[in-house]
C-alpha cells in the first residue's frame, strides 16, 4: 500500500483574523518582499466599520499616521483642584521630523485603505467565516472553519490566545473599560486644540476612573469614560458617566452621533508570541496590549512588521524581542496597587504629572526612556504603595521561580 499524501498547503501565509493586527500584517505583506506569494486571509466579514479610534502618540513617521483625520500638539491632564496643559516635543526635539504629535485613526479608514489595496491583488484570497479553531499539526498550520479547514506553512492568528497563554497564572485579572460617544453639543465647550488625556476630576466607583476627550470643534468632541477595576461595568453606566459629564460642563441638548464601547485586559499574563511550529500570535492575544494602558496600535506594527520582514526574506523567525525588563517590573507594580488598592489609583496619577512633564511621562509608557529618568520619576512617587507592591511582586516571582525548579529539577 502507498503512504498517504500529504495534503497540499492553500496558501503561503494564513492571517487569521481580520482586525488591526491582522490588516497590519496584511499591510507589511503587500509591502514586503513576499508580496507575490499567496496569501489567504479570514474572517467573519470584510466590510469596513466605524465602531472605533485608536488614538496614539508619536513622529509624523509613526505607522498609518498618514490615515489620521485629526492630530493635536498639546495634551491636558485634570485633577480635583487644578489642570495642565502642554505642548507635546518629543525625544529628539526641535527637529522637526521628531516632533511628537496626538494622532487618532479611525477604524473605518484604516480598514478601508488596506482592504481596497489587498482586493486589488490576484495573490490574496479573503475567506469570510467564523475561526472555530486553530491547531499546529506537524507539517502546517490548520485554521477550521465550518465549512472545512484551510492549511499553511505559516499562521499569523489575532483570534484565539495559544493553549500556554490560555493556561498562565493571572494574578492581577484587571479590565480596562469604557464607553465613549461622539457628540454635538449645543454650547461650545471643547477647546479643539487640546486633547484631554486623562481627567481625574470624577468619581472613582471603587476603582481607578477619568475622562478621556479628543475634540474636533468647540462644540463637537468625542468623550469617553474608562474604567480600571476587576469586573466591566456595564455599557449604560457608562453612558451615565458621559452625560453627567457633559450636564456639569453646561453643553446643554447634546446630538450623540456615534458610540463605541470595549474591555481591554490590563493584566499580568504571561502571552507568548509563538504556538508550535507553525503559528504565531500578534495582536492582543500576541502580547501587544501594554497592560497598564491598554494602549496597542504602535506596538501592532512593531509586531508585524519584525514578523512579516523575517518571513519575507525567508530567515528563521524570531519573537519581537522584549522591552527592558524594568518597563515589565514597573507594570507588575502599578498593576498590583491597582488591584488590591484601587484607591491609590488616583492620587499616584496625580503625583505623577505634577512632578513629571507630559511628554517624559510618554518616553516612559513608549518604553523608551533611560533608566536615570525613570529613577527620577519613581523617586518623586510615593514610596510606600510601591514598596508594598514591588516586594509582593517579587515574593510571588520567587515563589513561581520555586515552583518551576521542583517541577523541572
Amino acid at each position: 500500500m502507498s503512504a498517504p499524501t500529504r495534503r497540499q498547503h492553500d496558501a503561503d501565509l494564513i492571517i487569521a483574523g481580520a482586525g488591526c493586527a491582522g490588516l497590519s500584517a496584511l499591510w507589511h505583506v503587500m509591502h514586503s518582499a513576499g508580496r507575490n506569494r499567496s496569501i489567504v486571509v479570514i474572517d467573519r466579514n470584510f466590510e469596513p466599520v466605524d465602531d472605533r479610534t485608536w488614538a496614539f502618540w508619536g513622529t509624523p513617521a509613526a505607522p498609518f499616521a498618514n490615515l489620521a483625520d485629526r492630530t493635536w500638539d498639546q495634551v491636558r491632564v485634570r485633577f480635583p483642584g487644578w489642570e495642565s496643559t502642554q505642548q507635546l516635543r518629543g525625544p529628539q526635539w526641535p527637529a522637526e521630523s521628531a516632533r511628537r504629535s496626538y494622532t487618532r485613526v479611525r477604524r473605518r479608514d484604516y480598514d478601508r485603505a488596506i482592504l481596497d489595496e489587498a482586493r486589488r491583488r490576484p495573490n490574496v484570497r479573503f475567506v469570510a467565516q467564523d475561526i472555530l479553531g486553530i491547531r499546529d499539526d506537524p507539517e502546517a498550520a490548520v485554521v477550521e472553519l465550518a465549512e472545512g479547514e484551510l492549511r499553511a506553512p505559516l499562521v499569523f492568528q489575532s483570534a484565539h490566545l495559544s493553549p500556554e497563554s490560555h493556561a498562565a497564572t493571572v494574578r492581577h485579572p484587571l479590565r480596562q473599560h469604557f464607553g465613549g460617544w461622539e457628540v454635538r453639543t449645543e454650547r461650545p465647550v471643547f477647546d479643539p486644540c487640546v486633547v484631554t488625556l486623562m481627567d481625574f476630576d470624577t468619581r472613582q466607583h471603587d476603582g481607578t476612573s477619568f475622562f478621556y476627550v479628543l475634540p474636533e470643534q468647540r462644540d463637537r468632541a468625542l468623550v469617553e469614560h474608562t474604567m480600571f477595576s476587576l469586573e466591566p461595568r456595564s455599557d449604560d453606566f457608562h453612558d451615565q458617566q458621559i452625560r453627567s459629564r457633559l450636564d456639569a460642563m453646561g453643553a446643554g441638548d447634546v446630538s450623540i452621533e456615534r458610540r463605541e464601547y470595549g474591555s481591554i485586559p490590563m493584566e499580568d499574563r504571561s502571552v507568548d508570541q509563538r504556538w508550535g511550529n507553525h503559528i504565531w500570535n500578534i495582536g492582543t492575544v500576541g502580547g501587544r496590549t501594554k497592560p497598564t494602558t491598554g494602549y496597542t496600535f504602535q506596538r501592532i506594527h512593531a509586531q508585524t512588521r519584525h514578523l512579516i520582514d523575517g518571513w519575507a526574506h525567508e530567515r528563521q523567525l524570531q519573537p519581537l524581542p522584549d522591552a527592558p525588563a524594568r518597563f515589565e517590573l514597573a507594570d507588575r507594580i502599578l498593576l498590583n496597587i491597582l488591584h488590591h488598592h484601587p484607591e491609590q489609583g488616583r492620587p499616584i496619577f496625580e503625583r505623577l504629572f505634577r512632578t513629571t512633564p507630559i511628554d517624559d511621562v510618554l518616553t516612559f509608557l513608549d518604553e523608551q526612556s533611560t533608566p536615570a529618568a525613570d529613577a527620577r520619576m519613581m523617586g518623586r512617587l510615593p514610596w510606600t504603595p510601591f514598596l508594598r507592591a514591588a516586594f509582593a511582586e517579587f515574593a510571588a516571582s520567587t515563589t513561581a521561580s520555586l515552583g518551576r525548579r521542583r517541577r523541572h529539577p
